[in-house]
């Protein structure tokens, strides 16, 4: 589902956004350093997590668990492709050898990743945004009116941030990104942020950074770092152009049906030749991501006959 910015002097907006999204289900995670769980949306479809320290290994895991979520085939009837190609991170980094073949693996796949909410299970089992102390009270009459407790934002650091900068489309609106331990890794990262299109200067503070404990970007630079990639913008350069921000908010309420219908066509035109662009140029990253699955599949089978 689409987020918005925050907007100084509307501190509510984030917490309305969120109590207006679907509450997620997961899988459970093979043991190991990091976690990769995978989300169920009930608006939307599911989704991948990457929760906790990035360990060696963790490539492989993540690749098995993304395989089994793209090419598994059991999916629900709201499964919205854009969606199941979306990677949410919440984690402090870990080893970034890792983290770039986990990213390379996303930049084939035109995969979109995502800083937003952190998730806890509830106690009755089910994992759902993770609430803070704090209160956050809305106006009105409507369902989400009325105190609620904040929700704690995902943090992003490190070499998580080589993830998270590895999407072809990035997005960080609500979520924490911080540079800490990115200082020392030399040329191999130097190498990687070159091939992932980031900007000579920002590749420059990235291996840079603040002193520990200041190192958090500000919301615009995250902003400045987000966005798509330029594949990404090549792929779809001919198809026609997506609504803008006003377009979006007239193709609803404008009073003149005909320009209601035309704008909603268009935003659907848009939609269907991003999508078909995208399913071809995944083509191959999913028949290796199938290949991997069928593999795992037989060895299950072998060894249960052994």
């Amino acid at each position: 589902m689409p987020t918005l910015p925050p907007l100084p002097g509307l501190p509510s907006l984030r917490a309305a956004l969120a109590l207006s999204l679907c509450w997620a289900l997961f899988d459970a995670a093979p043991a190991g350093a990091a976690d990769f769980i995978t989300v169920e949306d009930e608006c939307n479809g599911r989704q991948l997590l990457i929760r906790g320290a990035i360990e060696p290994g963790d490539h492989e895991r993540f690749a098995n668990r993304l395989a089994r979520l793209v090419a598994g085939g059991d999916l629900p009837d709201v499964q919205d492709p854009d969606v199941l190609w979306t990677v949410k991170l919440d984690s402090p980094g870990g080893d970034p050898d890792e983290a770039m073949r986990i990213g390379r693996l996303l930049r084939a796949a035109f995969a979109t990743t995502e800083v937003g909410y952190r998730y806890a299970r509830r106690p009755d089992g089910v994992w759902d945004f993770k609430r803070s102390g704090e209160l956050v009270c809305l106006d009105g009459e409507d369902r989400l009116s009325g105190c609620h407790q904040d929700i704690v934002e995902a943090e992003c650091t490190g070499a998580c941030v080589l993830v998270w900068l590895a999407g072809a489309e990035r997005h960080a609106n609500e979520g924490r990104i911080g540079l800490h331990g990115l200082a020392g890794t030399g040329a191999p990262l130097r190498d990687y942020l070159i091939e992932m299109g980031v900007a000579p200067e920002w590749i420059d503070r990235l291996l840079d950074p603040p002193p520990s404990g200041s190192g958090w970007l500000r919301w615009t630079d995250r902003h400045e770092l987000a966005g798509r990639a330029r594949s990404l913008e090549q792929l779809v350069a001919d198809c026609p152009p997506p609504l803008s921000r006003d377009e979006s908010y007239q193709s609803v309420v404008a009073p003149d049906a005909e320009v209601r219908d035309a704008l909603m066509a268009r935003a659907e035109a848009h939609r269907s030749c991003r999508r078909t662009r995208l399913a071809a140029a995944r083509a191959d990253t999913l028949a290796r991501l199938a290949g991997r699955l069928e593999h795992d599949v037989r060895a299950a089978v072998s060894q249960r006959g052994d």
